[in-house]
């Protein structure tokens, strides 16, 4: 429900808009005094909406803006102001006020200026709401809770509000077009389209229409006009995957595209500008290429100002765990099964595999594992015979080893022990680390707030919530 806060100092007034807006099916909490108000900011529970008299005589209108915006910035503010101080309502709105009303006002100009700003309040915490999932996506389907993990997701949020093109590089797997979600989730673009394009799956003879679209009759089969991909994500993103593979000729139309933001439909002269931020992303090294002479020098250079990495799995070994156990409990849950244990031996080999497929591979194996389970613990003998066979090295006889944000080494005391007695101490000495705190235990040990639920339920762990 949206939270609106009224403010005025005449109790009148603040009884009149208070049942107005209730009646609406608004959230309302009504005060006497701006003190007041920025005392109820200054909680946990956030409002959406804050529409306040200008002239007040304990705190006046532009200095409750300041206050309640600095304590609460997404905060929308509606001022309330008669026809002299109009002007000092606009002022307001310059210092980031969302919108005014001028008295003597309807009851329907009333309900519609704060139904505008609980519309855009609404999208705003859908936004927000976007972002953290997709945030906890990558961390969980893709990063991990590793030290390496947790500077890529720092670089990304800083590439996401850079609102420059990115070019996102690694091995299959690696989890490329999650990255670009998250950075489409982290822009200003948010709220925008996020239109994604495999550039290996589009026939060559093909592509020239489907990013730039073309007009009725520009060739045989072209029945009506159509918008291409750039058209399509205006106002918003566009993921170009797998650019290595793009043709040598369309190359060229995607530089100039890139350099003026303008795009010409196939069989049409009219230029059409498109307000659009282009993520690529390949497996294949651009510079390589470069050199094979399949990929133009200038694009190259073009869409490497400002580029990430996706490391491989087999680089960050200390992911592989909570990876696996993220992704068992998903499949459990989505299977709706009892999610098996692992044994410290299957444990040693899974951390010990190369995994070339990276993190899609880990989580498909999991995931079938999961569901051919017969067992309340899943072993080495489990897996399919084809990966028993390539072996794990000399670390598939290894001690469990877990190096994230909390290390379970200290927690052991020696001699054999069970993976399901490991993960018990983990899960304990996380939450006694945490004060009690699931939320915050879920983050020292790299998972979600629901699987770290789940995990505490099952071990009798007990704790309080907290959202993520």
């Amino acid at each position: 429900m949206i939270r609106i806060l009224v403010v005025d100092d005449e109790a009148a007034q603040r009884q009149i808009l208070g049942e107005i807006l209730r009646d609406e099916g608004f959230g309302v909490e009504v005060f006497d005094s701006p003190r007041a108000v920025l005392a109820r900011l200054q909680g946990d529970d956030p409002a959406d909406v804050l529409l306040t008299d200008l002239r007040m005589p304990e705190l006046g209108g532009h200095e409750l803006l300041r206050e309640a915006r600095r304590l609460q910035p997404g905060l929308l503010v509606v001022m309330m102001t008669a026809y002299a101080t109009v002007a000092s309502a606009v002022e307001a709105m310059k210092d980031g006020a969302f919108d005014y009303l001028q008295k003597p006002f309807t009851r329907d100009e009333l309900v519609q200026r704060v139904r505008r700003a609980a519309e855009r309040a609404a999208l705003a915490r859908e936004n927000r709401e976007l972002r953290e999932r997709l945030r906890s996506d990558v961390r969980e389907r893709i990063l991990g809770p590793g030290p390496v993990t947790r500077r890529l997701v720092a670089m990304l949020e800083k590439l996401a509000m850079a609102g420059s093109d990115v070019l996102v590089t690694g091995e299959s797997g690696t989890g490329k077009e999650l990255a670009a979600r998250l950075l489409h989730a982290g822009s200003e673009r948010a709220s925008g389209p996020f239109v994604p394009v495999n550039c290996a799956a589009i026939p060559e003879a093909l592509a020239e229409s489907e990013l730039f679209g073309h007009e009725r009759g520009a060739f045989t089969g072209a029945t009506e006009a159509r918008a291409g991909r750039f058209e399509q994500a205006d106002g918003g993103t566009l993921f170009l995957d797998e650019i290595g593979s793009m043709p040598l000729v369309l190359q060229a139309k995607l530089l100039r595209v890139l350099q003026d933001r303008v795009v010409e439909r196939v069989g049409g002269g009219r230029p059409r500008r498109v307000d659009v931020r282009v993520l690529a992303a390949t497996n294949r090294a651009l510079p390589t290429l470069v050199e094979e002479g399949t990929f133009r020098d200038d694009l190259y250079h073009r869409l490497n100002v400002l580029a990430v990495e996706l490391p491989p799995l087999r680089e960050r070994r200390e992911d592989v765990l909570p990876l696996a156990l993220a992704f068992r409990d998903r499949a459990a849950d989505r299977l709706g099964l009892p999610a098996p244990d692992f044994s410290r031996e299957l444990i040693a080999f899974l951390e010990a595999y190369p995994f070339p497929g990276n993190v899609r591979e880990l989580e498909n194996l999991v995931a079938r594992l999961v569901a051919l389970s017969e067992g309340e613990t899943l072993d080495v003998d489990d897996l399919p015979s084809p990966m028993r066979g390539q072996g794990a090295g000399p670390r598939a006889a290894a001690v469990v080893e877990w190096n994230g944000p909390l290390a379970p080494e200290a927690l052991l005391d020696g001699g054999p022990v069970s993976f399901a007695a490991i993960e018990e101490r983990l899960l304990r000495e996380a939450v006694r680390r945490a004060g009690g705190n699931l939320s915050e235990a879920a983050r020292l040990l790299g998972l979600s707030y629901k699987t770290m639920r789940y995990r505490a339920r099952k071990f009798g762990v007990g704790g309080s919530g907290g959202g993520l």
